[in-house]
């Protein structure tokens, strides 16, 4: 097994807080356009599953779908009995296991199908396969119908297509690991140029019918943005940030609850302390961090039910 890459779980960190700021739309009041980062949040987040996907041993594939599935799925179960008890959502066993986790849960679980066929006949022609998927994607949205204000990033199934080019991105970087030259501030600002040119791209869609048929290419600078966040995220200045006695906990707090963030979020954002804004947001935020702690432990202590041995409490109630 290959040694863990913590920049990944810094990754996982701002995954969390982009996609969760751009849940925040009732929060910021008439700032709301501040509430954005969704899709790189998205796209950070598939990154991280890929590289982290071919660091273990390779397994047959009802084994290896057998742990994707006790990874995610305790806790969607403890999520539909908490929101069912506290938040009124009642929905059917059917519902729960195909839906309950969200259009994110779904659509990962069918990527682990398909990368599972990758890793096992095609490990050595990854970036071919990345090549496949990305003309794939291309014919994808040419044969798509794009009405006025179609967004690529929105609730549409396109995007179960061309999020896992970036899913195939970190299964590449992951698993043929490489001396990549890190330096900071250039490395920072071609990120900032990478995201300006992406929001550029999709502001302009709006305002332009040419640009807006064109907004596939937007894929472009979020790669770019994808790539330099992880090299960012791979420097010594964060790692040092991230082994620090005070910004360390919080951040693998927050990183180790991203399945749990994700799906508790929904029901908790709530324009009740706007009159507090902008602290409103971290309130918010922080009672999101508490709920998703609770149903982390609820869905270890279920898991730990159906297994032999004993209890681990310990392991139930750590925080990271």
């Amino acid at each position: 097994m290959k040694q863990r890459d913590i920049s990944i779980d810094i990754l996982k960190f701002f995954a969390v807080l982009l996609i969760t700021n751009s849940h925040m739309e009732p929060l910021y009041g008439e700032y709301s356009q501040l509430a954005t980062g969704g899709a790189i949040g998205d796209v950070l987040f598939f990154f991280c599953s890929g590289f982290t996907l071919f660091l273990g041993q390779e397994r047959r594939f009802d084994n290896y779908y057998k742990r994707r599935i006790n990874r995610i799925y305790p806790t969607v179960l403890m999520w539909a009995l908490m929101a069912s008890v506290f938040f009124r959502q009642q929905y059917d066993m059917t519902y729960i296991v195909l839906y309950g986790g969200g259009w994110f849960v779904s659509c990962i679980m069918i990527y682990y199908v398909v990368l599972h066929f990758i890793r096992k006949f095609a490990f050595n022609h990854l970036k071919a396969v990345f090549y496949f998927f990305a003309l794939l994607t291309l014919v994808w949205y040419w044969l798509i119908d794009k009405p006025i204000g179609y967004n690529m990033y929105g609730a549409t199934y396109f995007k179960w297509c061309h999020y896992f080019l970036f899913m195939l991105l970190g299964a590449i970087l992951g698993s043929h690991p490489t001396q990549r030259k890190i330096d900071l501030k250039i490395d920072i600002f071609k990120l900032i140029g990478c995201i300006i040119l992406f929001y550029c791209i999709l502001i302009g869609g709006r305002k332009s019918e040419v640009v807006h048929n064109l907004q596939v290419v937007s894929l472009l600078p979020l790669l770019g943005t994808t790539y330099y966040f992880y090299k960012v995220c791979k420097s010594d200045a964060l790692k040092r940030l991230y082994g620090s006695r005070i910004m360390g906990p919080i951040m693998k707090t927050i990183s180790g609850l991203c399945l749990e963030v994700y799906l508790v979020q929904g029901v908790l954002f709530t324009d009740r302390f706007n009159s507090f804004f902008p602290f409103n947001i971290f309130m918010v935020f922080v009672i999101i961090l508490v709920v998703a702690y609770v149903l982390r432990c609820m869905a270890r202590w279920f898991s730990q039910t159906f297994k032999d041995g004993d209890y681990e409490w310990k392991k139930v109630f750590r925080v990271y």
